[in-house]
């Protein structure tokens, strides 16, 4: 697979996630592809899971969005993707109750393709980071 081709893939991806349609994003998976988030160490298999995750996150944060960074694209299948994801906690997130706390995380996201499609999905982010927004209630507090 051509870098072309993955960059329009990892495109596709990003569209998908910030319009919150999870049907379109596992569309873009393998039946029974990997997304890994390494910060929690919680595996999904299967591109079902892995939108009923997304939706569960949506839940959360209605908000979220994703802005690419830099993408970096192999002839191999890879990408490595920079993302900021943004967000707004609406709802409880175990005992983290919403007041309004704002995200605004850097990570980056691993993917393999196989046949045009996502086969695997690793996403890198801080999870103190995300930790520490959630427990503030200021900006000056998240600053």
């Amino acid at each position: 697979m051509e870098a072309a081709a993955i960059t329009a893939v990892v495109r596709a991806f990003c569209a998908a996630y910030n319009s919150h349609r999870t049907g379109d994003v596992a569309a873009l998976y393998t039946v029974d592809a990997i997304h890994e988030d390494i910060a929690h160490g919680r595996p999904k298999v299967g591109a079902q899971a892995i939108a009923d995750g997304l939706q569960k996150f949506i839940g959360w944060f209605p908000d979220a969005q994703w802005k690419l960074g830099s993408i970096i694209a192999g002839n191999e299948g890879r990408a490595a993707i920079q993302y900021t994801l943004t967000g707004t906690l609406c709802s409880s997130l175990g005992p983290i109750v919403p007041r309004g706390q704002k995200i605004s995380l850097r990570g980056l996201m691993v993917l393999t393709l196989e046949n045009g499609k996502i086969a695997r999905s690793e996403d890198y982010w801080d999870a103190t980071t995300f930790q520490k927004q959630l427990d503030c209630n200021t900006p000056e507090e998240r600053s």
